[in-house]
């Protein structure tokens, strides 16, 4: 496959990509909603512990398969990506079996000594089946990946979607009325059916195309190159698995020290975790789809001997973050109150998501500077990070939530973002040796986003008057707008940087 075929490819993953995440959103939103916002907090302490099981069973796996295939394609080694397929699906199917056995089991101990929730019994087991599911699906999708067959994993998502609304939908209104814990029970029960579709659709097109490796001979020692990848990629994941799942349990723990009742407790974790946060990283993810196509790039350029082509690749990239991260702060600034109550008819919950979108460009250059980090090989320091943030928002949990309450959620939340952004933002500098660019990277976008702000409070009531949706759809038309201009006004090369990444990333320019 050309160099071409092959950015175009992986451009058509990133856009389907953004279409079954758009997807998922919105249907997340739709359950929420019937939910309410104790439902999700049910919800997340399962998905939290959900995670970790999920990373135990999957052993890393799934990156160790497309990175091994990959160079076995390369080589044309055909006997050896037989031999690696069986090993990692045949790893992956023991490992699930026995964690999900494990569940079933243990799963009165773990709902009420781990989640400290007994109301999450029964989803656990509901949703234990989809750790099988899922990381066989992870190995069939490394695969495809490396033979660079994209349409498979990219349909297999869409049929995931669609299966997984139609049962959740339909269960939800038999199991809602019974019960909270039972509504939760139904959209894990609807999950673990869209995993086991994604799975069996996977499965088929992988029986028919490993026909085509024949019966070639193994060359190498495959277990050893897929331990040497998947145990560090496991290790990072599990560890970060754990520490999420306690910090989702402190918290729950911390608020009903507090003086909350139980429910009110797990109401008001489920808002923040299962409502604001989603509504806030939803931009930041569509975003993260589009540079991942970059994180090639950036990997040969920080392979070669000059660093002149890495500073200005990244120099770009750390432009174009500044330029969204604050145009979704003040989307979300300016109507935060119409999209709490348009997503989850709630409102209420609009001063938090005004709070939290304050840290839009933070988040954003978190990201972004992980991401190059990433694509720089420095897997060692994302540990350190990830294992350094997991610490401090415990301790900040464990000090502050019993004596705040919801007011420590913030500050840690605060703290948090602030900590890694700066801490995975000097460790690029430092990698790279680029210089810092305070007006390109900040200031410019700041202005910009402080000039957009006053503009839309000055003329915003008047060109807009009434809340309609449509009057409110055109107001942030209205606000986009002027951002842009102002933005092109302050920000000289805008238009050729954004001709520049679409070239890189469609028209391999």
């Amino acid at each position: 496959m050309s160099k071409q075929n092959i950015l175009r490819s992986a451009a058509a993953l990133t856009v389907s990509g953004i279409i079954s995440k758009t997807v998922d959103f919105l249907f997340r939103a739709y359950y929420s909603t019937k939910l309410g916002s104790e439902g999700m907090g049910l919800f997340s302490l399962v998905f939290s512990f959900h995670g970790l099981i999920l990373t135990v069973a999957t052993g890393g796996l799934g990156v160790a398969v497309s990175k091994t295939v990959s160079e076995q394609y390369a080589k044309n080694l055909r006997g050896d990506i037989r031999s690696t397929m069986n090993i990692a699906l045949g790893s992956v199917f023991v490992l699930s079996s026995a964690v999900i056995l494990a569940v079933c089991i243990f799963s009165k101990q773990i709902s009420a000594g781990f989640l400290k929730e007994p109301r999450t019994c029964f989803s656990i087991i509901y949703l234990s089946p989809s750790i099988l599911f899922m990381s066989l699906s992870y190995c069939i999708k490394g695969y495809f990946y490396a033979s660079r067959k994209i349409l498979i994993p990219a349909s297999s998502e869409f049929l995931e979607q669609v299966v997984k609304i139609t049962f959740i939908t339909t269960l939800l209104d038999k199991f809602l009325p019974l019960g909270l814990e039972r509504g939760c029970e139904a959209v894990f029960l609807g999950i673990t059916v869209g995993e086991l579709s994604s799975c069996l659709y996977l499965s088929l097109f992988f029986a028919k195309d490993s026909r085509s490796m024949g019966s070639f001979k193994r060359q190498n020692k495959v277990a050893s190159k897929l331990l040497k990848i998947a145990l560090p990629a496991m290790t990072t994941s599990l560890a970060g698995s754990f520490l999420r799942m306690q910090e989702d349990v402190f918290i729950v723990a911390g608020l009903r020290k507090s003086g909350l009742s139980h429910p009110e407790a797990l109401s008001q974790y489920g808002i923040l975790k299962g409502m604001v946060m989603p509504l806030i990283v939803f931009p930041l993810t569509l975003l993260s789809s589009f540079f991942t196509l970059l994180v090639p790039e950036i990997s040969r350029a920080g392979g070669m001997s000059g660093r002149t082509r890495l500073t200005t690749l990244i120099s770009r990239i750390y432009r174009f973050t500044a330029f969204g991260g604050f145009l979704v702060c003040i989307i979300f600034v300016t109507f935060a109150e119409q999209l709490s109550d348009w997503v989850y008819s709630a409102p209420q919950i609009a001063d938090s998501v005004r709070i939290i979108a304050l840290l839009s460009p933070i988040m954003f250059f978190d990201s972004m500077s992980s991401g190059i980090l990433n694509g720089l090989g420095k897997q060692p320091i994302l540990l350190l990070l990830s294992l350094s943030d997991s610490t401090l928002r415990l301790g900040l949990i464990w000090l502050l939530v019993p004596s705040m309450g919801t007011d420590a959620l913030f500050l840690m939340i605060i703290a948090s973002n602030l900590f890694t952004a700066l801490l995975s933002f000097t460790s690029v500098i430092r990698s790279t040796h680029m210089p810092f660019e305070l007006s390109g990277w900040l200031l410019r976008h700041l202005l910009t986003a402080a000039a957009t702000y006053l503009t839309f409070f000055v003329l915003g009531t008047i060109l807009f008057p009434g809340e309609t949706v449509v009057a409110t759809l055109t107001a942030m038309l209205f606000t986009t707008g002027v951002y842009l201009l102002y933005s092109s006004l302050l920000y000289k090369t805008l238009r050729k940087d954004l001709l520049w990444l679409f070239g890189r990333m469609f028209l391999n320019n």
